[in-house]
């Protein structure tokens, strides 16, 4: 209350709603949305490590604090560097969705790295996993503020530059695309969305686009596409999936959805004769998303998870969520 201030009468008005950024930077990368995390409490800078398994649902908040799109991808490594660090423990960030808010002092030196690639101007929001929801686009002619996008203008070859950006799979189309008084030209092998060529348009007013990219999961070995062992794709490297908890047909049916494979049938862990490197997914972190979202690097594993999907009909669960209880395509 040091500021000056202009006094005036009683008036009636909006309340004001205010948001301040994170004290968050990503350095060593290639972008501000890339690299590894740090972040200011009290006044100091230090790096971050996580004290839990750390994914891409919590690596979401480092993205949003930063004002950049969605997480690629994530990592902890460590450095031969040395020093003082702040703690973080991931369930704290998805339940504030705040880096800030879940800093805890570290009073050993570590050398341990939190990594994060964010996309830097695209984003899905408000869909079930990071690989769907409504379209947004972040442009320095649009003062760095999140634009809606519209259907009409972004064709296939668009979509797909898009789900790669994201680190997703293929896209699937529902209906034409276009982007906010913008339509992108794309060739089809750019690396970022806003590489492509724009013809640029006066602001309109459209539906906004939803759009969903595949999940980057398969299921091999099996007598279909729709039955296997699971792999699921991270960085560009594909691993089996294996699990941390208890696996159960609730958590299949994330993986069969993904696969646009129907419904679980049947779901199973093992261990296989050969030890290789995994991904591993907490089963309850998949209920609430999807398995790319969930995946953590564990080392290696023999583990196996099997599953068989209904695959060659599709079938649509009932509002009451009981697997057996369906409305057949």
């Amino acid at each position: 209350m040091d500021c000056n201030r202009t006094r005036t009468g009683p008036e009636t008005c909006p309340t004001l709603n205010l948001t301040c950024k994170e004290p968050l930077k990503l350095v060593g990368g290639a972008s501000r949305c890339e690299g590894t995390v740090e972040a200011e409490l009290r006044g100091e800078w230090r790096r971050v490590r996580t004290s839990g398994d750390w994914d891409l649902e919590a690596a979401t908040a480092v993205c949003r604090g930063l004002d950049c799109g969605s997480p690629v991808s994530t990592e902890e490594r460590d450095e031969s560097d040395q020093s003082k660090v702040w703690s973080i423990r991931p369930d704290c960030v998805k339940k504030k969705s705040s880096v800030r808010d879940c800093l805890q002092d570290d009073y050993d030196s570590s050398n341990s790295l939190l990594q994060v690639i964010c996309s830097d101007s695209v984003r899905l929001v408000g869909g079930r996993s990071l690989c769907s929801g409504s379209l947004q686009i972040q442009d320095q002619s649009l003062a760095q503020s999140w634009a809606g996008v519209c259907e009409g203008a972004l064709d296939r070859r668009g979509a797909e530059v898009l789900c790669r950006e994201l680190g997703c799979g293929a896209p699937l189309l529902q209906g034409a695309l276009s982007p906010l008084g913008q339509t992108f030209h794309c060739e089809g092998n750019e690396s970022k969305l806003m590489d492509c060529n724009r013809t640029r348009t006066g602001p309109e007013t459209c539906p906004t686009l939803n759009l969903t990219c595949k999940e980057p999961l398969r299921l091999v070995g099996g007598a279909s596409r729709c039955e296997g062992t699971v792999e699921a794709e991270l960085k560009g490297e594909w691993r089996r999936v294996t699990t941390s908890g208890r696996w159960h047909l609730e958590a299949t049916t994330v993986v069969c959805r993904g696969l646009d494979c129907g419904s679980p049938v049947s779901t199973e862990k093992r261990d296989g004769s050969v030890r290789s490197k995994v991904w591993r997914v907490d089963p309850d972190c998949v209920k609430k998303s999807s398995v790319r979202d969930c995946l953590i690097n564990y080392g290696s594993s023999p583990s196996l998870l099997q599953v068989i999907c209904s695959g060659w009909f599709k079938s649509r669960v009932s509002s009451s969520h009981n697997l057996c209880s369906e409305s057949v395509q």
